[in-house]
């Protein structure tokens, strides 16, 4: 049945292969049990489905139960790997930023500075990656945004777009590399995307 296996595709999606071929069996079996008790009762073979499948529960939820079972610290280690990435990306910028307007000067970021910026990311972050769950585990249809490049900085775009107007107003007081910070928001939420892919990748090869 082709709508049984798009459901249970959903529920084991990122699954390791001996799990996912385990929990596959499992879940077929419980759903066609069910199914053979509602056909008894008199339901279709489509009815008996579609009341099984309610039954069991949201496939997406489903999914993530699954995932922070198989994989409690997954997410959490991507979000503390993004952050750190990002931090160190802006650090290594501004270095060469400050080397190129300062040469010779003392360059390196005091560690308050790199803390306090960690810490900035971290909040940030932490609350857009709230709302990305949240989207994905409520009923709305929003898939069109669940694409990481078009959640995390699609948005961020247009903020550093209507920062960088400062500079068109202002351009004297952006001088010797202060320009970039008003493009932080578009540069961060780019090196957090591209760490959220390696992470990914990483991991799937890993397991």
């Amino acid at each position: 049945m082709k709508k049984l296996d798009q459901y249970i595709d959903v529920i084991v999606a990122g699954l390791p292969i001996e799990e996912k071929e385990d929990i596959r069996e499992e879940i077929t079996q419980h759903i066609n049990e069910h199914m053979n008790e509602l056909i008894i009762k008199g339901y279709s073979e489509q009815e008996s489905l579609q009341i099984a499948i309610k039954a069991f529960g949201n496939e997406k939820k489903m999914n993530w139960e699954m995932k922070k079972a198989v994989y409690p610290f997954y997410k959490i280690s991507r979000f503390l790997w993004n952050t750190v990435f990002v931090t160190l990306v802006f650090c290594i910028l501004s270095s060469f930023i400050m080397e190129h307007y300062n040469p010779g000067a003392d360059n390196i970021a005091p560690l308050s500075s790199v803390l306090g910026g960690f810490f900035i990311i971290f909040f940030i972050a932490g609350m857009a990656e709230l709302v990305y769950e949240a989207i994905q585990l409520s009923s709305v249809k929003m898939r069109y945004i669940m694409n990481p490049w078009v959640f995390f900085f699609t948005p961020s775009i247009f903020i550093g777009g209507i920062m960088f107007l400062a500079y068109f107003q202002n351009p004297e007081k952006y001088q010797n590399g202060i320009w970039i910070d008003l493009l932080v928001v578009p540069i961060g939420a780019f090196c957090y995307v591209i760490a959220r892919q390696i992470f990914n990748q990483l991991f799937k090869r890993s397991i």
